[in-house]
């Protein structure tokens, strides 16, 4: 029994190993088949040859070169020049689907792009009725082809002197308009009590105090001041005079009201131009007895102290006071008189 397995073990292996050499022979042969059929098939009717063809190429440009040659030279000998126009360029308007013009002549018409455009001609002749006329006319003097030319009068003749005295006649006609204007403004001003009255002010001329009390907080551009409210320290373009709320504000100089506003850190404000550039504001104000546009005299009542804003809840009710001249802050406090 042993013996007959041992022989079966072995059968099965010798029938696997010539098996397995068998099917890899097949696989083999396969492979190379197929890669010999691959090959033929690609070489088969696909290879170019470069070469071949420049050489066609070259040989049927002298063909076509040949054969235009021939039917030019033919052309020559049977029709020669006909209107006025070369052989090649009868060529050219067999190429070409339009007649070629001259150039500037105005005719040349391209298909489908110079359709419904009207000619230069035909316009001309549609502007310019009678033309015909005219045609045979071309030796009558220049005076006969402009009627009424007679009638116009001759421009040498007037003296070019005679406009001076017109143009003087005008300039002093407007003047004398404009004089007789003026008192009618005046007097129209005069009746709605508007007054034009030209504002002059000098750091020489000095300051009205506006309020009694001490200086709370000065001017001061060279270096910074410090702000209790705030709890900081910084430049003052303006100057904060201590005054009880409802204390009356008198103007500081002569002016004109240009500005009434109201601002977070000064409340109500006025604006005064007091001429010559300079300008002064007031805040912290309330009950404000101006206009806008409204003249002031020095020492009229402007306004009263108003409570301080949250910015100087610290230092208490004050009239805040700013000068500046041509835009540039000036300390007020030493113009007081």
């Amino acid at each position: 029994m042993k013996r007959n397995r041992r022989n079966n073990a072995r059968k099965e292996r010798i029938i696997m190993i010539a098996s397995s050499v068998f099917v890899l022979s097949a696989l083999t042969m396969t492979g190379i088949y197929m890669k010999s059929n691959n090959v033929q098939e690609q070489d088969d009717g696909y290879t170019i040859d470069f070469t071949e063809m420049e050489d066609n190429a070259v040989d049927k440009a002298r063909e076509i070169a040949l054969n235009n040659q021939a039917e030019k030279s033919a052309a020559a000998g049977e029709n020669g020049f006909q209107n006025n126009m070369p052989v090649e360029q009868e060529n050219l308007e067999d190429d070409l689907d339009y007649l070629p013009m001259e150039a500037g002549s105005g005719l040349v018409k391209i298909p489908g792009l110079t359709d419904g455009i009207v000619d230069d001609t035909a316009m001309a002749g549609e502007q310019l009725p009678g033309a015909e006329e005219m045609a045979g006319k071309e030796d009558l003097p220049a005076t006969q082809e402009m009627p009424g030319a007679e009638e116009l009068p001759a421009v040498e003749d007037t003296p070019a002197v005679e406009e001076a005295p017109a143009a003087e006649s005008e300039a002093s006609g407007e003047e004398t308009e404009s004089d007789a204007e003026e008192p009618a403004r005046q007097e129209a001003s005069a009746e709605s009590g508007v007054v034009a009255e030209t504002l002059h002010f000098s750091e020489d001329q000095g300051l009205l105090r506006p309020v009694g009390g001490e200086v709370l907080i000065p001017f001061s551009m060279d270096g910074s001041v410090y702000f209790s409210t705030l709890d900081q320290f910084k430049y003052n373009p303006a100057m904060m005079i201590a005054a009880a709320e409802g204390s009356a504000v008198t103007a500081c100089a002569e002016g004109k009201v240009i500005d009434i506003f109201e601002d977070e850190e000064i409340g109500h404000a006025v604006t005064m131009e007091l001429g010559d550039g300079y300008q002064i504001t007031y805040g912290q104000l309330y009950d404000i007895n101006v206009t806008l546009d409204s003249h002031v005299q020095e020492g009229d009542t402007i306004a009263s102290v108003a409570a301080p804003t949250k910015y100087f809840s610290v230092e208490g009710s004050n009239l805040y006071l700013k000068l500046t001249a041509n835009g540039t802050p000036v300390n007020p406090e030493i113009l007081f008189r």
